[in-house]
């Protein structure tokens, strides 16, 4: 039960902007996210195959990363200012000898995207991976083609490390890094977004 005026899972939020939330995953989440993996047009952006799953395979390997997770890996829900489920955010490959993790964003409609939540995501889940976890560097891969994104990703502090090719797909490497990140969010870089 939320508090009045409140969200059922503000409890669960980890950083608040002003169009969107990073909470914590929470089973019910399971259902939007096998609609995104099933659908084309998303595994087209993710540079993915789709999932062939069954949703209730699906729901039990969500279920056990729940449970147990996993520790260079954690996934989060992004949310409207009402609550709505819209995407996710995450960290993977996580290396602490390294000092680093990978970041992915995803928003799940289409109707979501070209409006700045994206941006504000990647802003919002950066002030909370430097305040809470060790990396000195945080680094995604995305589509060379998907221009969209590449812009998104600069507004939230990341450049363009090199570009490489997987699975016979062009891949921009860009990359933040913790110091540089952090001097640019204290000087107001990011105020505008999140």
């Amino acid at each position: 039960m939320s508090a009045p005026g409140g969200h059922e899972f503000d409890h669960l939020v980890v950083a608040r902007g002003p169009a969107v939330r990073i909470r914590r995953k929470v089973r019910g989440d399971a259902e939007d996210d096998y609609r995104w993996r099933t659908n084309p047009e998303n595994a087209r952006y993710d540079g993915e195959a789709v999932l062939q799953q069954t949703f209730d395979e699906f729901l039990q390997q969500v279920e056990s990363d729940l449970a147990f997770g996993a520790p260079e890996m954690e996934f989060f829900a992004i949310t409207d200012e009402v609550g709505r489920h819209i995407g996710n955010v995450m960290y993977y490959h996580a290396d602490s000898y390294l000092g680093e993790a990978e970041f992915g964003l995803t928003l799940g409609e289409d109707a979501d995207r070209d409006r700045g939540i994206g941006t504000q995501a990647a802003i919002l889940f950066m002030r909370f991976v430097w305040q809470n976890y060790p990396f000195r560097r945080v680094y995604l891969h995305t589509l060379a083609w998907n221009e969209r994104a590449i812009a998104c990703f600069r507004r939230a502090g990341f450049d363009e490390a090199t570009r490489l090719m997987r699975n016979g797909e062009p891949f921009v490497r860009m990359e933040a890094r913790r110091e540089w990140w952090l001097l640019w969010d204290g000087e107001g870089r990011f105020a505008r977004h999140g």
